[in-house]
């Protein structure tokens, strides 16, 4: 009888739309504090050829998710619900992608895994963080592009 009972109460939070305690929705803003145009890409391998010297652009890349942020302007990304403990990765509902690039027609930052192109520069600022939802924020200025190398010559 006991078992029975909770089966129906799953059964009725399931249908009022209750879901797992820690299923929350991540939100990432990316403030382009520049004069130039950002723009964001994501490959699904290294943008540049494995020869670490030579920083040619690998053909192979092909591009998985692409955003631009005008100057002075931004950009909101929410990721699906997800179970996490805490929030999600900014893009970790893309598994397919290997790399990430930021460019401001100029300069360029590329990083093999997606996030890891803005640990080294800081963290997120977080804006809220609250059971169902996080909000975080990353604000690219000219420091950050200014640690980036000159934006490769396609040929």
């Amino acid at each position: 009888m006991k078992s029975k009972l909770l089966l129906l109460l799953i059964a009725a939070a399931t249908l009022c739309g209750c879901g797992p305690l820690r299923e929350k929705t991540t939100s990432y803003t990316y403030v382009n504090a520049t004069d130039k145009t950002i723009v964001v890409t994501l490959y699904d391998q290294n943008f540049y050829e494995d020869d670490e010297w030579l920083y040619s652009v690998n053909p192979d890349a092909k591009e998985v998710f692409s955003f631009v942020i005008p100057p002075r302007e931004q950009y909101t990304r929410t990721l699906p619900r997800m179970t996490v403990l805490d929030f999600a990765d900014p893009f970790e509902d893309m598994p397919e992608a290997m790399c990430i690039t930021v460019s401001n027609g100029e300069k360029m930052q590329s990083y093999l895994h997606p996030h890891g192109l803005f640990y080294p520069y800081g963290k997120y600022e977080l804006l809220k963080n609250t059971n169902k939802v996080a909000h975080l924020q990353w604000v690219f200025d000219d420091k950050f592009m200014n640690g980036g190398r000159p934006v490769p010559v396609y040929d």
